[in-house]
Parts: structure tokens; C-alpha cells; sequence
């Protein structure tokens, strides 16, 4: 069985992404380029977060005792 813990942190950026997936969105809607590379900044340091987590703290490599 996964860390429950570390399955709610994996759960948390997905989260985060899908709402920065919305904001991606509603900021290309309304043609605002600022908002929109603000927000293309945010959803690659959640992907690198979330790539760092599964290279060092993966679900399926992780020992549990």
C-alpha cells in the first residue's frame, strides 16, 4: 500500500495543475498575455515539482515499513 501521505501531496499538484490548466485557459480567452505566461510559469514549476517527486519519492519505488 502507497504512503497515504505522499498519495495526498501527488493529489495536491494535480489539483494545482487542473486550476492552473483553468487559469491557462480564461487568461487566453481574454487575450491577457501577462496573466498567461505568469500562469505558463506556475504549471511548469508544479510539473517539475511533481517530476522531481516521482524520480527521488515515486509511489512505486518507495519502501514503506
Amino acid at each position: 500500500m502507497a504512503n497515504e501521505y505522499l498519495m495526498e501531496i501527488h493529489n495536491y499538484i494535480s489539483e494545482k495543475i487542473a486550476g492552473v490548466h483553468r487559469s491557462i485557459d480564461e487568461a487566453d480567452a481574454e487575450h491577457k498575455m501577462q496573466s498567461l505566461r505568469f500562469y505558463e510559469g506556475q504549471l511548469d514549476e508544479w510539473r517539475h515539482l511533481r517530476a522531481y517527486l516521482i524520480e527521488r519519492i515515486g509511489l512505486k519505488t518507495q519502501k514503506y515499513f
